[in-house]
């Protein structure tokens, strides 16, 4: 148990030095590409650290092991917004320009609409996971084209020239700073399962509470490190990022390797749970422009009431 904690420390060393790489790195690309941040953290950072849930889904879907795979990626959407959301907003109030948000969060909405739809008896069969994958797809190449217009609206060559130069740079240190965060995540997640199974907790549970935190935690750094930076507008891309990406591309991949059978703690908890953080995030950006201190506190008291009753919830 002892070399346990020794690997959880190294891996939230390794996490912080890559967090802070990711955000630098990423504020540098979406300068040389003339691309918002918030445009950049939805795909681009969004993509990279979700890497840990894609893996650990993946794996757990091999293994037949539903409840990990679903917990993982159900239960990151809801820390993305009530733990990471709310720990940034607590840092410094978190917003982003009103019409990039509105769409990115209808793709979101409708995620988690379609999981919930697809997964109605109980179940998440494979062509309903491929459907998933392939809406994942179109988010993706929905993202792809806007870029390429806006870099083309933006383009200013004798302004951007040192940018641009530097952009082959940027893109080695983020890609470094993502190697660092997955691997310190890796190394979390598993010293993290091994402690709560030596405590006898149901696999399910582990999946929403202890693994859904572990593979957040590149999310929670990298968003934290971009509020300390002042781009808090990176931060809010990567939370409702990563949310569309955890619904459509690793529940989807992980539902065509194998149909997942979803058990009541997923339907009549979990689901409940994620939609109402999905409106709440909605809502406070939509009225106020931004998640303020107060509303950050209070998603973070929610996120514990959400965690606390998943130890009391019969499944």
């Amino acid at each position: 148990m002892a070399f346990d904690v020794f690997l959880l420390i190294v891996g939230l060393v390794l996490i912080g030095k890559g967090g802070d790489m990711f955000v630098d790195a990423s504020v540098l690309i979406g300068r040389a590409l003339n691309v918002p941040r918030f445009v950049i953290g939805g795909t681009l950072v969004s993509l990279a650290t979700n890497a840990p849930e894609l893996a650990v889904a993946t794996t757990a879907s091999l293994a037949g092991d539903s409840g990990i795979a679903l917990g993982d990626a159900v239960g990151s959407c809801i820390c993305n917004i009530g733990l990471i959301a709310g720990t940034v907003a607590m840092i410094t109030p978190v917003g982003a320009e009103a019409r990039d948000f509105t769409i990115r969060a209808l793709w979101m909405a409708a995620a988690g609409g379609m999981v919930v739809l697809f997964s109605v008896d109980g179940t998440l069969s494979r062509p309903l996971g491929m459907v998933l994958m392939l809406m994942a797809a179109a988010y993706l190449g929905w993202d792809f084209v806007g870029v390429r217009r806006m870099r083309k609206r933006n383009r200013d060559e004798s302004a951007r020239t040192e940018e641009q130069e530097a952009l082959w740079r940027a893109v080695g240190t983020f890609v470094l700073g993502a190697v660092l965060i997955v691997f310190g995540a890796r190394l979390l997640v598993m010293s993290a399962q091994t402690l709560a199974s030596a405590l006898g907790v149901p696999t399910a549970i582990i999946g929403f509470s202890v693994v859904a935190f572990g593979t957040s935690i590149p999310e929670l750094v990298t968003c934290v490190a971009a509020a300390r930076k002042g781009v808090v507008d990176l931060a809010l891309g990567t939370v409702v990022g990563s949310n569309v990406l955890n619904l459509f591309l690793i529940v989807g991949l992980a539902g065509t390797i194998n149909p997942l059978t979803l058990n009541t703690v997923v339907q009549s908890y979990a689901f409940p749970w994620m939609g109402f953080f999905f409106g709440a995030l909605v809502v406070l950006v939509r009225r106020n422009g931004s998640v303020g201190p107060r509303a950050g506190l209070g998603l973070l008291a929610l996120y514990l009431v959400y965690v606390v009753g998943l130890t009391f919830f019969p499944g």
